[in-house]
């Protein structure tokens, strides 16, 4: 191969690695090198090297929080994996121009920010002028409250953050699918109603895994839903993170949670492979 055709490939490669230095491992490595910092009540930080910033991480109040923010990400990912998956099978199965009009509307729903869309859940699960009022109109609630903040509209919250993101990750793998297998299982006695969980989970179950954890990683690292629409209890690692670096003013701690964080993460997404990895050998 001639000079000229390898300088464009080694162009690109070398551009994506300059930016993922800048933008992640830079970072990271300055995040692991304050997490030994000693916290400064006159500053951010002062210079040491020290173990008690992750020492603090091992109380039962981290723990907790550690536990919160892991089943909250596994059961928002897998409850936006359970409704975008039928939904974009619906999709793939209806004429080419009704398909545009549901993937333009799921890009514009990317479109807005997610402060935005927590302010707009936070009004539609208001007392005063969201949906509880609605029900109260249509006598359906007696004596209605406001929603939020909970635990449940914390998780909305998260599932419509994500519910675009898999349904389009879904859809072209689901749209160029093979329907004669479906049909075939039809033909061979299946009922219809049974074909979903007979022939199409199996078929999408890899990229329903990955999908998931994908959305595991996403939704740990969220933190506008948790702090406007959770209570104090359902708050996660993320918020915590913020509250000592930030409000605490104690960066060396906040660095320390977050390395944890990741490193939980990393090990989660390593068993989760293996896992998939050994069902599927």
């Amino acid at each position: 191969m001639t000079p000229a055709r390898t300088f464009g490939p080694r162009l690109i490669s070398g551009l994506a690695f300059g930016v993922m230095a800048v933008f992640f491992v830079i970072p990271l490595i300055f995040m692991i090198v304050v997490s030994f910092y000693q916290p400064d009540p006159m500053g951010f930080y002062k210079v040491d090297f020290v173990w008690e910033n992750y020492a603090k991480f091992f109380s039962s109040f981290y723990y907790k929080v550690s536990w919160r923010s892991l089943y909250s990400a596994i059961f928002g990912a897998v409850l936006v994996v359970a409704l975008a998956f039928p939904l974009v099978l619906a999709i793939s199965d209806v004429s080419r121009k009704w398909q545009l009009f549901w993937i333009i509307l799921l890009l514009s729903l990317m479109c807005f920010s997610e402060v935005i869309i927590g302010f707009a859940w936070l009004i539609l699960m208001s007392e005063s002028a969201g949906v509880p009022r609605f029900l109260e109109w249509v006598g359906l609630w007696a004596d209605p409250r406001s929603l939020s903040p909970s635990f449940g509209a914390m998780m909305i919250g998260l599932v419509y953050l994500g519910f675009s993101i898999v349904s389009l990750i879904l859809y072209p793998s689901v749209a160029r699918r093979d329907r004669s297998i479906e049909e075939a299982a039809v033909t061979l006695g299946t009922p219809p109603a049974m074909v979903f969980f007979k022939v199409l989970l199996p078929t999408f179950r890899t990229s329903l895994i990955s999908v998931t954890l994908t959305m595991f990683v996403y939704l740990l690292g969220v933190f506008v839903m948790p702090t406007m629409l959770g209570r104090p209890k359902d708050w996660t690692m993320t918020v915590i993170i913020s509250d000592k670096a930030l409000g605490d003013a104690n960066l060396p701690l906040g660095a320390a949670l977050a390395v944890v964080m990741l490193i939980v993460t990393v090990v989660v997404l390593l068993i989760s492979a293996l896992a998939t990895r050994g069902r599927q050998t």
